[in-house]
């Protein structure tokens, strides 16, 4: 009697369950364009890293940031501060108690808090060494780590459900990078599908690819979705000497503004993006044209032309000697991929009116400087878009020494940016910067400067911003700078000058 009654209920059960449907989610306007410009501020490193920056949020940090002007943190969260030791599965309440806090002080001082996951389960954009088995998997390909993050999503989702979307957004994860855009989709709406199902007016910021460099056309199709992108090409002008990335103590001493001529010479192997620099010009007998190599794929061949003539070919061929060209040995996934740092010159045998910069075997090369010499004068070339996978183009050098595209237009710094910003209003694509910022080791009057053109391009388009950081060595305050005045405020060292230029809204 019972099995029957059993079976008579779970036949009900999968009966109703396949003839209703779910009831479909009711959106809240939210105009996503005036809530990014209406937005500016920092991140706060409080739960960064389990190692060494977990100390959890002060409430002076939201006094500072309200007593500035600004209105906008993001929390850049390592799963590992607020999950037990070993299982992801387990989340601390004491932990969350911390963050709970933050989203508090937000409300107290008026300044709006993101979530966001830098270290997911499966992914963090810096590696890790010391993760147990079982969370040394991938994000993207491991079943058990894409439930672990879409339920960690869930968690926060749950508890600040109340929360109005006006205090409070999420942040998916950080600067995804060596991922196609199918599968990073896919998980990215796993996420997007379990949030918006306990709270459709969270508003989600997604990354863009190639560590958020770019924007997505992806997620169009959902509501509530801000891009959110990060800012910090060059890299040679934000991470000058920056201990984590691999060669930029090798680097030039950074200057602005730059030509806006990417890095990059690619190889055949790159067939996407093979091609090549040309410079057009007048270039008499005897100049000097050298090339600061910066690093090298595995292989490559820099091959220098003066107009249909190759006057200078250099092979290199990466591996773990050192040899002659290498300052740097770097064994990646993808192979060796060295740091140089030297200069490779030929003297012109008579003059020419082009000269053509090619990789013609192998993977690529990235340069850091082209420096055309004569007894008379020296032009130096320093390639200021560092992103990957733009094709090199052809430009002029004017008599006075000016480049300028074959138009006559000067060739701007920050142009790449400014072609995504448009390109995304153009597609009704909400966009936010969630990070940009110079590290210390930047001259004070480049970083200055950089920064002032940077955030005019923010507010030219109307879009809010995220500095990382600020109280650190790339924020506005306790910077550690040796070129800088500081002003005493708070008891803290406050860099007034790049607080006053983000401050700026350029209305």
């Amino acid at each position: 009697m019972s099995r029957t009654v059993l079976v008579f209920y779970i036949f009900i059960f999968l009966f109703t369950g396949c003839d209703r449907e779910e009831d479909p989610l009711v959106f809240t306007p939210i105009d996503l364009v005036k809530f990014s410009e209406d937005h500016k501020g920092f991140n706060l490193l409080g739960k960064y890293d389990v190692g060494w920056s977990n100390n959890g949020y002060k409430e002076e940090e939201f006094i500072i940031v309200n007593d500035l002007g600004f209105n906008f943190v993001r929390l850049p969260l390592d799963y590992r501060t607020y999950t037990q030791p070993g299982n992801w599965d387990i989340i601390l309440e004491d932990e969350i108690a911390e963050i709970d806090r933050a989203v508090e002080y937000g409300e107290r001082y008026g300044v709006h808090v993101c979530i966001n996951l830098h270290r997911a389960p499966g992914y963090c954009v810096n590696p890790a060494t010391n993760l147990p088995p079982s969370q040394n998997i991938s994000l993207w390909t491991d079943a058990s780590a894409q439930k672990a993050f879409v339920n960690h999503w869930d968690y926060f989702a749950t508890r600040y459900k109340d929360i109005p979307w006006t205090r409070l957004s999420f942040n998916l994860i950080n600067e995804p990078s060596d991922i196609d855009e199918s599968t990073y989709v896919t998980v990215m709406k796993k996420a997007i599908d379990r949030i918006q199902s306990i709270n459709p007016d969270r508003i989600i910021f997604v990354d863009g690819l190639n560590y958020s460099r770019e924007i997505l056309t992806s997620f169009t199709d959902r509501q509530n979705i801000i891009q959110a992108i990060h800012v910090y090409d060059p890299m040679t002008v934000t991470h000058y000497k920056a201990e984590w990335v691999n060669g930029a103590d090798s680097w030039p001493l950074p200057v602005w503004p730059v030509t806006d001529i990417n890095m990059y010479l690619y190889g055949p192997w790159q067939s996407n993006y093979h091609s090549s620099l040309i410079l057009e010009g007048s270039f008499p007998k005897d100049m000097e044209v050298v090339m600061n190599v910066k690093q090298v794929s595995v292989k490559s061949t820099l091959d220098i032309k003066l107009d249909n003539s190759s006057v200078y070919t250099k092979n290199f061929v990466c591996g773990p000697d050192p040899g002659e060209d290498w300052t740097q040995i770097i064994n990646t996934q993808w192979g060796y991929q060295n740091i140089s740092g030297k200069d490779y010159s030929a003297v012109l045998p008579s003059s020419g009116t082009k000269l053509t910069f090619s990789n013609t075997a192998g993977d690529w090369i990235s340069f850091n400087m082209i420096t055309l010499r004569t007894p008379d004068d020296t032009i130096g070339i320093i390639p200021g878009n560092t992103g990957w996978g733009i094709k090199q183009s052809s430009y002029k050098i004017t008599a006075e020494g000016r480049i300028t595209d074959l138009d006559g237009n000067p060739v701007v710094p920050l142009g790449e940016l400014v072609k995504k910003l448009k390109s995304a209003k153009s597609q009704n694509i909400p966009v936010m910067i969630q990070e940009f910022g110079v590290y210390n080791k930047t001259p004070h009057k480049v970083a200055v400067d950089y920064l002032t053109d940077v955030v005019k391009v923010f507010n030219d388009n109307n879009i809010g911003y995220a500095m990382w950081n600020m109280i650190g060595t790339f924020g506005i305050i306790n910077s550690n700078r040796t070129d800088c005045s500081y002003e005493s405020y708070r008891g803290k060292s406050l860099d007034r000058q790049i607080t006053t230029i983000i401050q700026s809204s350029g209305k």
